[in-house]
């Protein structure tokens, strides 16, 4: 896979000598300075921690079994997300949602196809975003 570069991205000196480039010029620099601080941001390892207001966490689970993932957050989660699934057993989430229980915690009940063992833990990696 090629490295991305600015120059196969957007050279806007290109465009500024043409007449719609000139016509353009604000919002094609705009466009220019957003895509080079974009593509170094990715280059120096930004992750999406780093640029939404998430908790990404990896929790253990049982089949069809509330498990309580996050407690005490004081700003409202607005959606619980599975990355995946990390045990090395393949297991395909069938059902999955999530809520808050009587006591404020956020807990999350996944199921899954070929259901297993009741009393397997499965290990999940989360997204939680908040806000």
């Amino acid at each position: 896979m090629a490295k991305v570069t600015l120059s196969r991205l957007f050279e806007v000196s290109r465009y500024l000598t043409t007449e719609a480039g000139n016509q353009l010029a604000d919002a094609l620099v705009y466009l220019s300075e957003f895509v080079e601080v974009t593509t170094r941001n990715l280059r120096n390892g930004l992750t999406f921690a780093d640029n939404f207001d998430a908790t990404i966490k990896t929790v253990t689970v049982r089949p069809d079994t509330e498990q309580v993932v996050l407690t005490g957050e004081r700003r409202r989660v607005s959606e619980v997300a599975v990355r995946r699934v990390v045990d090395n057993t393949y297991f395909v989430i069938d059902s999955f949602g999530w809520k808050y229980n009587s006591d404020g915690n956020v807990v999350i009940k996944v199921g899954f196809t070929g259901t297993p063992p009741s009393t397997q833990d499965i290990t999940l990696n989360l997204i939680i975003h908040l806000g």
